[in-house]
């Protein structure tokens, strides 16, 4: 299968950054996307943008319903998916004991039960058709890094790591890979449509505009390179793909000290990163970034 052309592929949260890339670089290498959204308007921008066969779809991850309609359209129209990337996800920033019930509620609903609809829905299709095909699970090396910023995003990516690991293991005897694919910080719109819990809530609006002005400028990755680790992880049947120096330097501390982990991750507190981006975006010169543009 990595090496066929053609293939059915299903990315969700392909309006924007990491699915959207990954959605124009398996158009580009003749795979038939398909490109789902919960704004269809952006799925429609990312299948005009494609060079190659893209159709856009509207998909809210968190409604077994709609996954379920949807599924059965494409079955009707493209054949069962190939591959499935799974990459719709948010963030939630903010101290434990100050977020709600509901916090929670809505991040577990779209960054874990969006992949169990997924995985279960569209997985079993796979398993019924009796092909080879693969399924990609877009993690984070938040998922190995424990800490007092942003608790319910660490919690929601070790889950969807732990999903992919377990699922792995259920079907390789189906000749059916899964990959988790782990980016440390990437250049998306990641933090411009995080729900932001700020120590001072009058200034929730201005440390957004800090946190998305350190994004831009200092993250290492960009969503083309987690893209390329798709197409990668697809290739090579790979369990785990840390994407960039960050995730990849996490990872194998989490491995060697899961101790010294915690007690590095335990300094930064969420007054702390307010504070640091702070004087990154005010007192850095604006050409002082990690990349080329």
């Amino acid at each position: 299968m990595a090496n066929q052309r053609g293939r059915v592929v299903l990315v969700t949260g392909a309006g924007s950054g990491i699915g959207r890339a990954i959605a124009l670089r398996q158009a580009a290498a003749g795979d038939i996307v398909l490109a789902t959204d919960i704004d269809l308007g952006a799925a429609e921008q990312t299948a005009k943008l494609a060079d190659g066969a893209c159709h856009a779809f509207t998909l809210d991850v968190r409604s077994p319903e709609q996954w379920t309609e949807l599924t059965d359209a494409v079955i009707a129209e493209f054949g069962v998916p190939d591959i499935l990337v799974n990459n719709a996800g948010i963030a939630l920033g903010g101290a434990f004991l100050d977020q709600t019930a509901q916090d929670w509620e809505k991040i577990l609903s779209i960054n874990v039960y969006g992949i169990i609809h997924g995985c279960k829905i569209v997985g079993s299709k796979m398993v019924q058709r009796g092909r080879p095909g693969h399924i990609v699970v877009i993690a984070s090396g938040a998922a190995w890094t424990p800490n007092r910023v942003a608790p319910s995003y660490s919690t929601s990516k070790a889950a969807a790591l732990m999903i992919a690991e377990s699922l792995r293991t259920e079907l390789a005897p189906k000749n059916i890979g899964v990959s988790a694919i782990c980016p440390g910080a990437t250049r998306t719109q990641l933090a411009a449509n995080a729900t932001l819990i700020a120590t001072d809530g009058a200034a929730t609006e201005d440390v957004r505009a800090d946190f998305m002005d350190v994004q831009s400028r200092y993250a290492f990755a960009t969503p083309d390179m987690v893209a390329r680790a798709v197409q990668y992880a697809i290739r090579f049947n790979l369990g785990i793909v840390p994407v960039n120096f960050d995730a990849t330097l996490a990872w194998v501390l989490h491995r060697i000290s899961p101790a010294l982990m915690r007690a590095i991750c335990s300094i930064p507190t969420m007054k702390m990163a307010e504070g640091v981006a702070r004087v990154a975006t005010d007192r850095l010169p604006a050409n002082v970034k990690f990349h080329r543009d």
